[in-house]
């Protein structure tokens, strides 16, 4: 289905049965709901799993200019709101993960249990900022292919590349159909980020955070900084695991988001 949402058209997938809790999944920058495949049928048998396209990725609309990481949190509430869902549980992974951690402090009462996969806290130092207008501007000059061979050697390994190649295809295709004004948003929105302890000490919902062993960018080491900055948060690291553990160790990623929203784990 397609709804306005905070003045843009999103698209949003709803599968399971309505009476059961909701689960909100927030894909990665460059990708779409399409990335969350792999789990949706196993979290449709428990929940009603709301997976969508944020703003400026896949068939949702792509306004230019700069995004911010509450103008995207705000997105999933309207969402929510569209449906009629009051509260519910919410995975992000990367950009998914700060959106997260902006609803677990902007929109707390809004939310059961939360979950922040490969993903960052902090701000963006001038070096980063740097980097993060040199890749807009190419973006913006020659499209989100130039983007592909890059994110790639950070999102999946090169065996699992090599043993899926029709795997790793897909993930090739869905960077290089996100439009150009959806990324560079985005990317403003990471760049501008503001994700400090302080802010994260106030989240007082059930947090998971996962990460993946060999994910260069969003390390263990950050997920454990952001554990610990979230009171009585957990977290768990997925072996082997690069920046897409989700899509490389599918069955790994799943079952433990499925102990944690379930009840099945201590942690």
């Amino acid at each position: 289905m397609r709804a306005k949402i905070n003045g843009t058209e999103l698209f949003i997938t709803v599968s399971g049965q309505d009476d059961r809790p909701a689960l909100i999944l927030n894909h990665s920058l460059a990708t779409s709901h399409q990335m969350w495949g792999l789990q949706l049928p196993i979290f449709a048998r428990h929940f009603r799993v709301v997976a969508f396209d944020m703003r400026g990725h896949g068939a949702s609309a792509a306004p230019s200019g700069a995004y911010t990481l509450e103008q995207l949190a705000d997105d999933v509430v309207g969402v929510a709101d569209h449906l009629g869902i009051k509260t519910f549980h919410f995975l992000g992974l990367s950009i998914g993960g700060m959106i997260g951690q902006v609803l677990g402090f902007r929109h707390g009462a809004r939310l059961s249990k939360l979950m922040l996969s490969s993903t960052l806290m902090g701000a963006v130092d001038a070096a980063g900022a740097k980097a993060w207008d040199e890749r807009n501007a190419l973006v913006k000059t020659q499209g989100t292919a130039s983007q592909v061979d890059g994110t790639m050697v950070r999102w999946l390994s090169a065996e699992f590349q090599q043993a899926a190649p029709q795997t790793a295809q897909w993930i090739r295709d869905l960077i290089k159909a996100t439009p150009a004004d959806g990324y560079a948003g985005c990317g403003e929105a990471i760049k501008a980020m503001s994700l400090t302890a302080d802010k994260l000490g106030t989240i007082k919902t059930p947090t998971l955070v996962i990460a993946g062993e060999k994910d260069p960018g969003a390390t263990p080491a950050m997920g454990a900084q952001i554990a610990a900055a979230i009171p009585h948060a957990h977290s768990f690291v997925v072996p082997g695991g690069y920046h897409l553990c989700n899509v490389e160790f599918p069955h790994i990623f799943s079952e433990r988001v499925l102990a944690f929203l379930l009840g099945r784990e201590n942690g």
